[in-house]
């Protein structure tokens, strides 16, 4: 990701989770006895109530339901976990706590996923970035420049100690025409295509690439990250040029694991990426000379 998620996430979230703490302390029940008459953790209560996950439909319904709530607070409740499913937040709101900040909110919800997708058509995602690339791409989003820049990397840099947690798996799928991209000099492109290979080799780590020769019969007009979070509940960020959009929402997020099952069969893996990213290197060489 470019800047990171926000450090003022979704207001119609915490809304929701507020209004629907208050249903279970009208019915004077624990945290506890409402998750078991749910059916689910205590915990994925406590994320709900708290505005940092956004419940189904259906949980809506069940949780109005145990705590006997009136079928008028009901269907708002059910109307604000729809607008809240698939918010916006602009840049200039998270940039509140700097870009340094973003990077720690970013690496928390990593730290909550037990499995990381990652596809984008243009760049390197920031958990495979080399230094000078992560500097490139913070300068190219902020030419006006920003005194955090240098914290902002080293923080990025910090973020990539996940990937040796083996109990935790990434799926990265790139896009050939991303790596090709001239986003700095030539040693700069080389050093991130060699970090590339050398991540590649880990063993809960995946790497596809899509060739430029691929006929690509799947949706990619932009990127996105998948966060599968414990308790199955998943969250899809996806940036813009000044906001960012997390889905929360069941239908939304099965849709890009759909959609990057197809961009990930397209990918070449193993061997072949290892290859294709040799010849990329090579190129790139060639043309410096």
């Amino acid at each position: 990701m470019t800047h990171g998620t926000f450090g003022e996430d979704s207001p119609q979230r915490f809304r929701l989770g507020e209004a629907l703490r208050e249903l279970r302390r009208a019915a004077d029940l624990t945290g506890e006895q409402l998750a078991a008459e749910l059916g689910v953790s205590q915990s994925k209560v406590s994320r709900i109530e708290l505005g940092q996950s956004v419940p189904a439909a259906v949980d809506v319904e069940r949780w109005t339901a145990v705590t006997g709530a009136p079928a008028e607070q009901t269907a708002h409740l059910l109307e604000l976990a729809e607008r809240a499913g698939t918010e916006a937040v602009a840049w200039r709101r998270g940039l509140r706590g700097g870009l340094v900040g973003l990077q720690q909110e970013t690496a928390a919800l990593e730290a909550s996923a037990r499995l990381i997708r990652s596809f984008h058509p243009v760049l390197v995602p920031g958990l495979l970035q080399t230094p000078a690339y992560a500097k490139a791409v913070f300068t190219a989003a902020h030419p006006a420049g920003r005194a955090d820049l240098a914290e902002a990397v080293a923080a990025r840099m910090n973020r990539q100690a996940i990937l040796y947690e083996e109990t935790r798996r990434f799926e990265f799928v790139l896009a050939e025409a991303g790596l090709r991209w001239r986003l700095g000099p030539t040693d700069l492109l080389l050093g991130q295509l060699d970090r590339l290979g050398v991540v590649a080799t880990l063993p809960n780590v995946s790497l596809g690439i899509i060739p430029l020769a691929a006929e690509l019969h799947a949706w990619h007009s932009h990127g996105f990250v998948i966060f599968a979070e414990r308790d199955g509940e998943s969250v899809v960020h996806v940036e813009t040029l000044t906001s960012a959009l997390n889905v929360h929402e069941p239908v939304g997020v099965t849709a890009y694991q759909e959609a990057f099952d197809r961009l990930q069969g397209s990918a070449v893996v193993g061997a072949e990426a290892r290859a294709l990213l040799e010849r990329i290197a090579k190129d790139l060489r060639q043309t410096a000379a």
